[in-house]
């Protein structure tokens, strides 16, 4: 019943498609505390040049939601929707207004899946798992 709400809560705007991948990234806000868990891995790390590019654009002052440049306190869930042969259809990361944070955590997100890092626990027939993407600088 949750993927039902999720469904319609979708915002389909496409931000990424690694090369190679097949899945589509997009943002959305919701509930997702219902979804369970990926099984393992389930927190994506930012690279060393995402995190200087997250820094770059809260000094700048393009997402004040996530602090100033001084301090950072990034956290973004995702949703990754996989097939019965576990492949990634789909990555949903959490929309926070601000569009070039969510373009960076949409990467990161897809390419862990696409390095086939994020793995479904079986507890969820409907195939979707939520992990989550955490930044901060003190």
């Amino acid at each position: 019943m949750a993927c039902r709400t999720i469904s319609s809560a979708i915002v389909a705007v496409l931000f990424v498609s690694s090369p190679g991948a097949a899945h589509s990234v997009e943002t959305a806000k919701g509930n997702w505390a219902g979804i369970p868990l990926l099984a393992r891995h389930h927190m994506v790390r930012l690279s060393e040049q995402a995190m200087a590019s997250v820094d770059a654009l809260a000094k700048a002052g393009k997402c004040s939601v996530i602090g100033n440049g001084r301090q950072i306190n990034l956290d973004m869930d995702f949703l990754v929707e996989f097939a019965p042969d576990n492949s990634v259809k789909r990555v949903i990361v959490e929309d926070i207004g601000c569009p070039e944070v969510e373009r960076i955590a949409a990467t990161a997100t897809s390419q862990a899946a696409s390095k086939g890092w994020l793995k479904p626990s079986g507890e969820n027939e409907l195939g979707w798992y939520r992990g989550a993407i955490s930044y901060q600088l003190r």
